[in-house]
């Protein structure tokens, strides 16, 4: 039955699950009530009633500070006071050009209706007109006729259901400052609005009389221009004050600098990505990168720093939204989709929850992120937004100091031979228990294996020395298999899935006689006759943002636990590592390595004044390399279940709409 009510014994009773937070404090998980009536209609009408309690009830207890604040109050006040200057303006505009314009009928109108919510403010919604409002209206030169108009305006705004004020209207003023719509904070709305309406309706010589207070001294400005720039019509001060002075009506709209809601930013981020991805500076990565955290910022300084006007920025707010990522939030923030919709608060306590080592950001993703935010406020400096200039972000930047004095090759642990060897040794490769237990053996005697990326990746970056990212990301076409008058190769460039490291790692690779051995040719052949579009299209999820590579290693980490490595370091990277290693015992140059590694050359006649190896040559130098897989058998192509199917990875949690969709595209 609708409005959680229920019928025993022929009274309604209201009854609602109890909240998450309530059920904690009250022990129960549902909250019931006897309504004592034997009608439906009233029993909904209370119903809904109770679930408007509960629902505030239930936001009293998820938000830390569920009451406006002074600055959210004041954001509300600016916001619709200059709303309604602009469009009595526009009004007064429109009519001093018409032909028939009364100029002391229009102000005498003004006047009244000025007067009509200066009543509603000081009274509230049931206001009327006492008989002390009489003397003050009296003295401020209203006939009875104009006193008159004013009770005919509240009745008239009363019928027309204009007052109380429309709910959603309350609701968006709530929204622009981040508040909870709570009952106390739709009452305090609806009082911030008409205190708002009689501010601007008080504005009667702005409009008629032509007193308009940035008028003053705009000829001098406008003459000494060329040798000295106007200063900003508002004064620092006036920008940082937590509430407006009380000051006659007529004084009022010279203190109210122009709002300008702080989520302005997530557009001036907007357009910079646009600009950025007009000119082919950013990717779709980067884009995302920069859209992801300047809604972090506009989410924090909203928040945690309570201000919502752009203009009262200041240098200590964004100081705290880079200790909050130096100290408080998740080293991994931004992996999950949940991230992007959780509060501050939940951010900071999931931060909190983990280890010391895993909160705060590293210190070169703290710096793009302020390159970032650095390209927005030039954005917005350079289309009037004075505030921006007086941010320093270069100061707030982390030192990338190396303070190890060790040489760059002794940094990194490096790989012993006899540990590779043991990587193809584990289950993945000789003998697993099933495709959703690769990392386990299977029965004795059997030899199943499972052509996947846990399978192919580590051989491809053992013989072709490639970094994980190249190879999980890549695409069917990017393998070369019938070019004529070429060997069989792998081309390494930016695609639809992922985008390389930087240019100089754009090549072809020749592929190892191993790699054609063990079948990887005919698993590339039946990945592309099944439709995907992936090399490797079980480390895809739709639910997922992350890079394939993540999906890889957390695979292939038991893997190296079999193995015996379970030193920090040791990991897919540290298989490149071992490639560069053996081919420099080999007594390839530098040179060469590089063009098979993806590094730049680190002078003129090593980088501008010569070309790529071709593949033969190349070919030449990976077949130097030992060969650690003579061990394993050639199998049939014995690809995952659910890929043969075309399902959705079983890893995946995608939303129900997403699950439905056919991976074809993958």
């Amino acid at each position: 039955m609708g409005f959680h009510i229920f019928r025993r014994q022929a009274t309604y009773y209201w009854r609602r699950r109890t909240p998450n937070l309530l059920a904690s404090c009250l022990a129960r998980p549902h909250v019931s009530l006897s309504l004592k009536t034997t009608s439906r209609t009233t029993a909904r009408r209370l119903a809904a009633q109770l679930d408007l309690v509960l629902e505030d009830a239930a936001m009293f207890a998820e938000a830390a500070e569920p009451h406006l604040s002074g600055s959210q109050i004041e954001a509300m006040l600016h916001a619709v006071v200059d709303a309604h200057l602009s469009k009595l303006e526009r009004v007064a505009l429109a009519a001093k050009s018409g032909p028939g314009f009364d100029l002391e009928r229009s102000k005498r109108d003004d006047k009244r209706a000025f007067w009509t919510y200066t009543l509603l403010d000081a009274q509230g919604v049931t206001a009327v007109v006492r008989a002390e409002d009489r003397s003050r209206m009296t003295a401020d030169e209203l006939s009875e006729a104009d006193i008159q108009a004013v009770v005919d305006h509240l009745a008239a705004l009363r019928i027309n259901e204009m007052i109380p004020t429309k709910h959603h209207v309350l609701q968006r003023m709530l929204q622009t400052v981040a508040a909870p719509p709570t009952a106390m904070n739709i009452d305090v709305a609806q009082g911030t609005y008409l205190r708002g309406m009689a501010l601007a309706l008080a504005a009667i010589d702005r409009r008629y009389g032509g007193v308009r207070v940035e008028d003053q001294g705009l000829v001098d400005r406008i003459m000494s221009a060329p040798n000295d720039p106007p200063k900003a019509p508002w004064p620092a001060e006036a920008l940082v004050v937590d509430r407006i002075p009380d000051a006659p009506f007529e004084d009022r709209t010279s203190t109210v600098p122009h709002f300008v809601a702080f989520s302005d930013f997530a557009r001036f981020a907007e357009k910079v990505i646009a600009q950025n991805a007009k000119d082919s500076h950013w990717d779709k990565k980067t884009q995302r990168q920069a859209k992801s955290i300047s809604n972090l910022f506009v989410k924090f300084i909203q928040q945690d720093q309570r201000v919502l006007d752009l203009n009262l920025l200041l240098q200590e707010h964004v100081g705290a939204f880079v200790d909050f990522l130096r100290h408080d939030i998740y080293v991994h923030y931004g992996k999950s989709v949940r991230d992007e919709h959780a509060t501050i608060q939940e951010l900071r306590d999931k931060g909190q929850s983990a280890a010391p080592e895993k909160r705060g950001i590293g210190t070169d993703t703290l710096n793009r992120h302020l390159t970032f935010l650095d390209q927005i406020f030039d954005y917005g400096t350079a289309r009037g937004v004075k505030i921006f200039d007086a941010i320093n972000l270069t100061k707030l930047r982390s030192k990338t100091r190396n303070r190890d004095a060790r040489r760059a090759r002794n940094a990194r642990p490096k790989l012993p031979m006899e540990c590779a060897r043991a990587i193809f040794r584990t289950p993945p490769f000789i003998n697993c228990a099933g495709w959703d237990e690769l990392d386990a053996p299977g029965d004795a005697g059997a030899s199943q294996i499972f052509h996947c990326a846990l399978y192919f990746v580590p051989i491809l970056i053992y013989y072709l020395g490639a970094r994980r990212e190249e190879l999980c990301g890549a695409m069917v076409d990017d393998i070369v298999l019938d070019r004529e008058g070429y060997r069989p190769y792998i081309h390494i460039t930016d695609n639809e899935q992922r985008r390389i490291k930087n240019a100089q790692s754009e090549r072809h690779l020749p592929l190892h006689p191993e790699l054609l051995r063990l079948g990887f040719l005919e698993y590339v052949t039946t990945i592309k006759a099944l439709g995907y579009k992936l090399l490797f299209p079980d480390l895809y999820s739709p639910s997922s943002r992350s890079p394939l590579g993540n999906r890889f290693y957390k695979q292939f980490r038991p893997i190296l636990t079999s193995a015996g490595i379970a030193e920090v370091g040791l990991g897919a990277h540290a298989v490149r590592h071992l490639f560069n290693a053996q081919l420099k015992k080999k007594m390839l140059t530098e040179e060469d390595r590089a063009d098979l590694m993806g590094h730049g050359g680190h002078s003129e006649t090593s980088e501008r004044y010569c070309e790529a190896h071709d593949l033969d040559t190349l070919f030449e130098f990976i077949i130097k390399l030992p060969v650690i897989t003579d061990h394993l058998e050639p199998q049939t192509i014995n690809v995952m279940p659910w890929i043969i199917r075309m399902e959705v990875a079983p890893f995946s949690q995608p939303s129900r709409s997403k699950r439905s969709a056919s991976s074809v595209n993958i």
